[in-house]
């Protein structure tokens, strides 16, 4: 039976004029941060924190997500694919599971996160602790109660995440954050946003996980978590908590929640969007939580989040005594030089293509003529060692692999319009019946060889760099 899907409330619904601007520990850079997201389903990291997440990533920071569940249970929007629903297709909902498994990658990959997995996968596991037979928890669904209040659907799985064990379950999740050692954890309140009782256990399961952590177990040493945030749902306005308010990236929620098409759909402007329900909601980049474990004192702001977003509002300060500073931790430093924007990385590449084109170019047909009749064409081994190093150090600089390929491809076309533009060109001759004419025409095989080297040179450092970073 269809049940009743409630609105989420309009982000930021109240604001406190005392708000912080941010989520991080005072005096931490944002690409210092590592953030972990812990959420119930695919779609609620879109919903409820895409803004935020997508506005730190573009900022520099680690951005990493946790899913409890693969949604197995949730109420598909479109027609077409609502045959995946897990009452039609009798299969308890794994169809679906699998399927949204999809978009929560698109939606990752728009918001700029980082890494992500599901509890019960590394580095979510502790071996100790139970784990269901599926290998990880189910989507519990929705009912609602007599009483006006939301419980798990009556035949709901013994799997589902609220039939585990809360203590087995924060066990998994405290591992991720003794690897990850996140500066910022981020969560649902007590009330799971809405009620949502999978939103409820994954507050209990964050909640206790954090404690866990601050002891040595699986995921290695003790990690105490500087601050910990609650995503907020419905305002409370007597709440004396701390209050952040986070202006984050319009443009990466809104590319996020349409990657979950059959959760929800976007109007054609991007100002609303409407869940199983039906029901039209205001699409809002600004996004409210309340604080739930750490201290921020209110004099002092901490590096980056001022001009990141917000409103104007006390800053924040020091984690409490007994709290790791950030960024002091023996975690792995974040690195501090995110890719560069397209533009900025086509202009490096297309500058270190004119340079070393221009040059090699030049050079490529100077030979060394023995006494003897053989000659060594030294030139082109310069050329090609010249145009591999600014290569490689165009995609390495703006940490873009396609960057790599740029000064190559310019080299090419260089040598082509000397050799191609006019009749008789003195620089790049063709003509292989003399040594000068078999160094041009190996020149262009020259450029083409190095770009593809220097690509693969390049893509083997990012993917190294990427690798040292989820190890850490």
């Amino acid at each position: 039976m269809t049940q009743p899907v409630p609105q989420y409330p309009e982000q930021g619904a109240l604001v406190r004029e005392d708000a912080l601007p941010g989520l991080l520990p005072a005096g931490l850079r944002p690409e210092d941060a590592r953030l972990l997201f812990v959420h119930a389903h695919p779609d609620d990291e879109s919903i409820a924190t895409g803004a935020t997440m997508g506005h730190y990533a573009l900022l520099g920071a680690q951005v990493v997500l946790l899913t409890m569940t693969r949604g197995e249970r949730g109420e598909v929007v479109p027609e077409p694919l609502r045959h995946l629903e897990a009452e039609r297709a009798g299969d308890g909902g794994t169809a679906l599971g699998l399927y949204r498994v999809g978009e929560l990658d698109d939606a990752a990959a728009a918001l700029g996160v980082t890494d992500r997995f599901f509890a019960g996968e590394p580095p979510a596991r502790d071996g100790s602790a139970e784990l269901p037979a599926t290998g990880g928890y189910t989507d519990s669904g929705m009912a609602w109660g007599a009483d006006g209040r939301a419980g798990p659907a009556e035949d709901s799985s013994p799997h589902s995440l609220t039939a585990a064990d809360p203590g087995a379950a924060g066990a998994h999740v405290a591992a991720a954050v003794r690897a990850l050692r996140p500066h910022v954890l981020v969560t649902y309140d007590d009330d799971g946003g809405y009620g949502h009782p999978d939103h409820v256990r994954t507050h209990e399961v964050a909640v206790r996980a954090v404690a866990l952590a601050a002891r040595p177990g699986a995921g290695g040493d003790a990690w105490s978590v500087p601050l910990v945030w609650a995503a907020e749902g419905e305002p409370r306005p007597g709440d004396a908590r701390t209050q952040a308010a986070v202006h984050g990236s319009a443009e990466r929620k809104r590319a996020a929640m349409a990657a979950h098409a059959t959760q929800l759909v976007l109007d054609a402007d991007g100002t609303r969007f409407a869940l199983s329900n039906g029901v039209w909601q205001p699409f809002s980049a600004l996004e409210t939580y309340r604080l739930l474990g750490g201290d921020r004192r209110q004099d002092e702001r901490p590096a980056g989040d001022a001009a990141a977003a917000g409103p104007p509002g006390a800053g924040p300060g020091a984690p409490g005594p007994g709290t790791p500073r950030a960024g002091a931790g023996p975690g792995p430093r974040r690195d501090a030089d995110p890719p560069a924007t397209v533009v900025s990385a086509l202009a490096t590449s297309v500058l270190a293509g004119l340079l070393g084109g221009s040059v090699a170019t030049v050079l490529h047909g100077s030979i060394w003529y023995s006494g003897t009749g053989w000659w060594l064409p030294w030139g082109l081994a310069f050329g090609a060692a010249l145009l591999l190093c600014l290569s490689v150090w165009a995609g390495t600089a703006t940490h873009r692999v396609w960057a790599a390929a740029v000064p190559g491809l310019v080299a090419y076309v260089l040598a082509w319009l000397l050799a191609r533009g006019r009749d008789g060109s003195a620089l790049v001759v063709t003509d292989p019946d003399a040594p000068i004419g078999v160094v041009g025409v190996a020149w262009f095989v020259v450029v083409l060889a190095t770009t593809l080297l220097s690509v693969l040179v390049t893509a083997r450092w990012v993917r190294t760099r990427r690798r040292e970073l989820r190890t850490a």
